[in-house]
């Protein structure tokens, strides 16, 4: 498989990773969610592990892996991404700055973004 046809699953655990690096550092907590979604997503053995590594090592977030999404795909990724990003209990600014990022990337608008906000508040 090419990078261009990246397994989308394993393109979603890629977006999240990336906010979890946001930082600088993922924390054991960014850490042990991320793992439970890789160990239950539909991924084959190799693509599992290519997920795993994301968070051995920095990677950046990279919105053209993620294509072909309908509306409510795109946002229950940005819902997941908000969960994962206040699972630390902290929001870092850069962690705040990625989600914007990834908020206009899936073509969320401020309204739908705050509505989602709200929900998982």
């Amino acid at each position: 498989m090419s990078e261009a046809a990246e397994n989308q699953f394993l393109s979603v655990i890629r977006v999240w990773a990336a906010l979890a690096w946001a930082d600088g550092v993922v924390q054991d907590s960014e850490r042990d969610a991320i793992s439970k979604l890789i160990s239950v997503a539909k991924l084959g053995d190799s693509d599992r592990e290519k997920a795993m590594s994301f968070l051995d090592e920095k990677i950046e977030l990279e919105m053209d892996r993620i294509t072909g999404l309908s509306p409510a795909a795109g946002e229950g990724i940005y819902r997941a991404a908000l969960r994962l990003a206040m699972v630390d209990l902290d929001l870092a600014a850069e962690e705040a700055a990625m989600l914007v990022r990834l908020r206009e990337g899936l073509g969320i608008d401020e309204d739908k973004a705050a509505e989602i906000e709200k929900s998982i508040s």
